[in-house]
């Protein structure tokens, strides 16, 4: 009789720090800073699983020009409504990325996402990301 006794296991969203299937997948957008004045460039947002305080994914930053800046992102905390994380400049970049931790805000828009970050040197860019891939 197993009336009354609880589940022998959860389901994965339900485990302490897993990212929910919301956030999973490959996201791309156009960014701006500086309240919108500054135009970024497209944001890549790659998320998959990981646990706090590991490696969730990374940002890829493509200017006007061509150029481009890597982020390694690292999970703070997440929830239903937002996923922080530490945003760091990867050690391959080239010299002009900004290489300072920062944070960084996925929330939920939609279908989309809406980054926005605290990176006072980049003018706290923001972006509204749309899912080109799934989380392989």
């Amino acid at each position: 009789d197993t009336a009354g006794s609880a589940p022998a296991h959860s389901a994965p969203a339900d485990r302490a720090g897993a990212i929910p299937a919301r956030y999973l997948g490959t996201w791309e957008g156009r960014a701006t800073a500086l309240d919108g004045a500054l135009p970024m460039g497209t944001f890549r947002v790659t998320v998959h699983q990981a646990s706090l305080g590991k490696e969730l994914g990374n940002l890829r930053q493509t200017d006007q020009l061509g150029g481009t800046c890597v982020d390694v992102l690292t999970l703070k905390r997440v929830d239903s409504s937002r996923l922080l994380a530490t945003s760091t400049g990867a050690r391959t970049n080239r010299k002009g990325c900004d290489p300072a931790p920062h944070e960084i805000r996925l929330a939920p828009t939609g279908d989309d996402l809406t980054y926005t970050s605290t990176a006072a040197a980049e003018g706290n860019p923001e972006a509204r990301l749309s899912k080109v891939a799934p989380d392989d």
